[in-house]
């Protein structure tokens, strides 16, 4: 692959959106001058390394052809271990095969740019246990803008990390109880569309038009990885196990 410096591509090029960070996923295509295409989603249910590939297939046979994309971008996490590997894994292939730049985005921001609501929000996943993932953001005409780090946190510390007046998005948030002050988005907000990843990519590249630093994966899609905020609970049963076997 040529890795000289890439320049941004052009604006009639697209790009290939890809969400399979939650249990629902979907892909999206539009291009990079910001004229949306089409959003495919995928059927209910974990079915991303099923569907993925047809599914980018039929999409691009339908609008476009491969020659026509100019970026993959891709929804890196936190979100599902398994989700979040497929998608990746697929757009690094597709950058790589198609020498194009792999643009990694994060899980949290695409889901409370999806809600289309202003003000400031937090997106929250269950990791289960009590375990939550969690991103803070001001939303403001479709531009989303970090109010904290994403951060691994016990559901018992959100009170004190959620200040009043700020919502609540994602499946951490729910069967919760929340103080009136606190908005609790409806359900179905829990999972991202490809359509909010591909208008965030948008923004991503004009800023890189005026003072462009590439991030990881744009220079060179191996370098794109998943974004995990702990070890999953296979990950930590297999510490725990060797941990065990030393102390013995």
């Amino acid at each position: 692959m040529n890795l000289e410096p890439r320049k941004i591509p052009k604006e009639d090029q697209l790009i290939l959106m890809i969400e399979t960070s939650q249990r629902q996923g979907s892909i999206a295509l539009g291009s990079i001058g910001g004229d949306f295409i089409a959003q495919v989603p995928f059927s209910p249910g974990l079915v991303h390394s099923k569907e993925l590939m047809p599914r980018i297939d039929t999409l691009i046979e339908e609008h476009a052809s491969r020659s026509d994309l100019g970026v993959i971008a891709v929804s890196r996490g936190p979100g599902s271990f398994t989700g979040i590997r497929i998608g990746v894994a697929a757009a690094k292939a597709l950058s790589w095969g198609l020498n194009i730049p792999a643009l990694g985005l994060s899980s949290l921001e695409c889901m409370v740019h999806g809600l289309g609501k202003d003000g400031r929000w937090a997106a929250i996943l269950d990791a289960s246990g009590g375990d939550r993932d969690m991103g803070i953001f001001e939303a403001s005409s479709g531009k989303i803008t970090p109010a904290s780090e994403e951060m691994a946190v016990q559901v018992e510390e959100l009170p004190a990390l959620i200040a009043e007046g700020t919502g609540v998005v994602g499946s951490g948030c729910r069967n919760l109880e929340w103080s009136e002050g606190i908005p609790v988005s409806e359900i179905e907000y829990d999972q991202p569309p490809a359509r909010s990843g591909w208008e965030l990519s948008v923004q991503a590249i004009r800023t890189f038009r005026e003072d462009f630093e590439p991030p990881t994966g744009w220079q060179n899609p191996h370098q794109l990885q998943p974004r995990y905020l702990r070890v999953s609970r296979a990950e930590e049963g297999r510490r725990k196990k060797l941990a065990e076997q030393e102390r013995s």
